[in-house]
């Protein structure tokens, strides 16, 4: 009996080191890790597409061309872009005349033989479009810079010199530490060298440097992205590994077991060592029981009492989910706030029973038209939000049109002697745009359930999609 309670135990122990290693590596570190890109594309990815655009201006072109007979005006429109992108330096090398344009004025002369300008050379022979170069600002040799190298060339694709911007180094190091100590996990960005260009713990080097990643270096750097568990010195690590097409370089996000992990870890094993049955069953017991209890608080938390509905408390958390799919899949995300035309007049009418009998009324024939990949919630009083996700414009305006027609053909019976009770919605629609918050995809729904309700109710109204 005690070797097959030891047994049990074992596998209880086994089977749990596994389930947690699933949902570090499967759940929680990919959510990490989309995170942490998510900020990244303002901190990094907003001035790409500035730097971009400096070199798609056909100002720059044209003044190179001229023979650049007015520094004044280049240092000015570098000034500009440095005032409305906010980056800590702008600049322009020029391949003509060797000039290092700075918004303070033509800082030097570039040289092949000086050290300081081999970045200017390397980045030209390499052909490559875009780059990131950590380095020092030539404008204050006493600050390390991320600049951001656009490729300026002509129309018929000579080599003109090279633009963008400068981003300060230590904000996007605090920025990592933050992200550290959010997520409780290693976060270093690594170039296509493996290189660590800049780390959540000022750690340097390169990533086949470091414990237990030295031999998975290079497969890290080849896959788009990965989730390994690695071992080192008996300790447990898990690595999610993400590509930042944008740049090339791998977002690397290293996380131990938390505390709370560990500690469970550690029950285990004391009830291992034990294998008694009296352990062992309550143990059981207890899994159960707090399984239940915690099910029932979570759904009691989740849901509306009334409508059986999900609640607006657990909206943020899966809008994000269903826009960190639909980026992956390039899947549009449809989105429409609902509203029970009169409600009012009927409470005032009918009374409180029979508005709450027509709340439920509407959630039934609502539910009656969704995917189990829908999510609804009752949004407040007589509103209702829908998800829909893999909808476009057109798909998601005919499901709602089905709905009002249901409602039209479906009155609430009631014991009031004037007969069933039509009800009828206004809806607003809309699309999520890329980038876009919640807030500002709510405020746009709102709006067009607001002209709905405003052109007589019972309708669809539509918010454009607008460029973000």
């Amino acid at each position: 009996m005690l070797a097959g309670l030891s047994a049990i135990s074992l596998f209880s122990y086994l089977r749990a080191r596994s389930l947690i290693d699933l949902q570090i590596v499967k759940n929680d570190l990919p959510l990490t890790s989309e995170a942490i890109v998510s900020g990244l594309e303002h901190d990094l990815l907003q001035p790409i597409l500035a730097s971009g655009l400096m070199a798609d201006n056909t100002f720059l072109e044209d003044a190179i061309s001229r023979g650049e007979y007015e520094p004044k005006l280049l240092t000015d429109y570098l000034q500009g872009v440095q005032d409305k992108t906010g980056a800590i330096t702008t600049f322009l090398a020029s391949e003509r005349t060797g000039r290092y344009y700075h918004p303070s004025g033509v800082l030097k002369r570039l040289s092949p033989v000086d050290p300081q300008d081999s970045w200017y050379y390397r980045f030209r022979n390499s052909r490559q479009l875009i780059e990131i170069n950590i380095d020092r600002d030539t404008a204050n040799l006493s600050r390390v810079t991320a600049f951001i190298n656009v490729r300026l060339q002509d129309a018929g694709g000579r080599f003109l010199g090279a633009t963008g911007l400068g981003l300060d180094v230590r904000l996007l190091q605090d920025q990592l530490s933050r992200y550290q100590q959010r997520f409780g996990a290693r976060i270093l960005l690594v170039d296509r060298l493996g290189r660590i260009v800049i780390s959540s713990d000022d750690r340097r080097g390169n990533l086949s440097q470091i414990a237990g990643l030295g031999p998975l270096s290079r497969r890290i750097l080849q896959q788009a992205s990965t989730s390994l568990k690695v071992q080192e010195n008996g300790r447990d690590f898990y690595v999610r590994a993400t590509r930042i097409k944008e740049i090339g370089w791998t977002l690397v996000v290293i996380q131990e077991r938390t505390a709370e992990q560990s500690a469970f870890m550690g029950l285990l094993t004391q009830n291992l060592v034990a294998a008694v049955l009296i352990g062992v069953v309550l143990l059981i017991l207890a899994q159960l029981t707090l399984g239940r209890d915690q099910q029932r608080l979570e759904a009691i938390a989740q849901t509306d009492n009334l409508s059986g509905l999900l609640n607006r408390r657990v909206f943020e958390q899966l809008f994000q989910q269903l826009v960190a799919l639909a980026k992956r899949r390039d899947e549009p995300l449809a989105v429409a706030l609902m509203d029970i035309d009169h409600f009012k007049q009927v409470n005032d009418t009918h009374g409180h029973l029979v508005g709450d009998a027509v709340i439920c009324h509407v959630s039934r024939r609502l539910k009656s038209h969704l995917r189990e990949s829908d999510p609804l919630f009752r949004w407040g009083g007589e509103e209702f939000l829908l998800l829909l996700p893999g909808c476009d414009l057109e798909e998601a305006q005919v499901r709602l049109a089905s709905i009002r027609t249901d409602l039209a053909h479906h009155p609430l019976d009631t014991d009031d002697t004037a007969g069933p009770l039509g009800v009828t919605m206004s809806f607003g629609l809309t699309l999520h745009q890329p980038g876009e918050s919640s807030s500002q995809l709510l405020h746009r729904v709102d709006k067009a359930l607001y002209e709905a309700k405003h052109a007589g109710r019972d309708r669809i109204c539509i918010s454009p999609s607008v460029p973000m």
